[in-house]
């Protein structure tokens, strides 16, 4: 997986909608008055190369309200488990036998029941929180969860209760960059078929992506206070699974033959020899984030990895947090499931530290 070339800041990480209504009702007036093509083709522009073959550049059309700037929000539409399945297969061709049949693993019964009885019976939300691969792997995940909690066989506590399909995936939201409504996949506008799996929110980047493509500061800004006042009021409804690849950059691949240079400073960071094997750099949450997990209150952490070579399904333990070094730890934990199901070195960056500015400056 290629590195941004840039480090860019968490997409969670907006300022916060809690000010004034005035704040908001000037941020929808400012998307609305925007010119849309040109706010597409910069928003279209933050993707590169790294995104992957799977998603492919969408020309604008005025008829799709998720091409217009004002767009923050896509709804689910009605699906059923053999259309998640196509969409999941088409992806990704292991996504039954590895990430399906790894959520619907006997040993994960109580967890997922304890999920449902926090959904349902106690209007809680639930976080579902990975590490930030490749850009499908939290669409792929939520999809499985889905799956896996709707299985016809599957029932909660002694009296059998369940969970429909259609049910389940309006309680479930995704949020991503809005870089993913300018693309298609399997032909079709890439929000369509998230429909199929999840109510998406859409964020933008407010640092080093954003310059890179030009795109005015106040419109990304506006995006995101909007967005983030459609996500607290949604989450206010309770009983919502927000799903999240956590770290706002992806993380990075150091390959075996550039470990030497970083190794001086891998030693006196992390006391140890790094060996001579590649590494993956998961970097660090921010506030928007941490703030995030902390409104959920409660989080699932999975470590996920679908390189064929190396994969990796690990789902922890339903797990309350209560501060932001509960966060860390939480990214922590994934860092270590990803290493001990992949054998890779997996490190989580808590902070902006000198191991993590040299593998971003060895991979540029």
């Amino acid at each position: 997986m290629n590195p941004p070339p840039e480090h860019e800041r968490d997409l969670a990480d907006h300022p916060p909608s809690g000010g004034s209504r005035d704040k908001v009702e000037d941020a929808v007036r400012l998307l609305g008055s925007s010119d849309p093509v040109g706010v597409y083709r910069s928003v279209a522009a933050l993707a590169r190369g790294g995104h992957g073959a799977l998603l492919q550049p969408f020309p604008y059309s005025p008829d799709l309200p998720f091409h217009q700037p004002p767009c923050v929000e896509v709804e689910p539409a009605q699906t059923s488990g053999d259309t998640l399945r196509l969409y999941g297969h088409a992806a990704y061709p292991a996504f039954d036998s590895h990430l399906v049949a790894s959520m619907s693993s006997p040993s994960l019964d109580h967890l997922w029941t304890s999920v449902f009885h926090l959904l349902v019976g106690e209007g809680r939300n639930v976080a579902i929180v990975t590490n930030h691969g490749q850009i499908v792997d939290i669409a792929l995940v939520v999809g499985a969860f889905t799956l896996a909690m709707c299985a016809e066989e599957r029932s909660f506590g002694v009296l059998g209760e369940q969970i429909d399909i259609n049910t389940l995936v309006p309680r479930c939201n995704l949020m991503l960059s809005k870089m993913v409504a300018t693309t298609q996949v399997f032909g079709l506008p890439t929000p369509e078929v998230l429909q199929s799996v999840c109510r998406c929110f859409f964020s933008v980047p407010q640092t080093a992506s954003r310059r890179r493509v030009k795109l005015d500061p106040q419109l990304a800004r506006a995006n995101n206070i909007v967005m983030r006042e459609h996500l607290e009021e949604r989450l206010a409804l309770g009983g919502q699974v927000l799903a999240m690849a956590a770290s706002g950059s992806q993380d990075i691949s150091l390959a075996a033959g550039l470990v030497q240079k970083v190794r001086t400073t891998w030693r006196q960071r992390r006391g140890e020899d790094p060996g001579e094997s590649p590494s993956l750099h998961l970097q660090p949450l921010y506030n928007g984030t941490i703030n995030l997990m902390l409104t959920c209150e409660y989080v699932v952490p999975v470590a996920i990895s679908l390189d064929s070579r190396h994969p990796a399904c690990s789902v922890g333990g339903l797990t309350r947090v209560r501060d932001a070094e509960d966060c860390h730890h939480v990214m922590q934990w994934i860092a270590q499931a990803h290493q001990e199901s992949t054998g890779i070195s997996t490190v989580y960056h808590e902070h902006e530290d000198d191991l993590l500015t040299q593998v971003r400056a060895v991979l540029r």
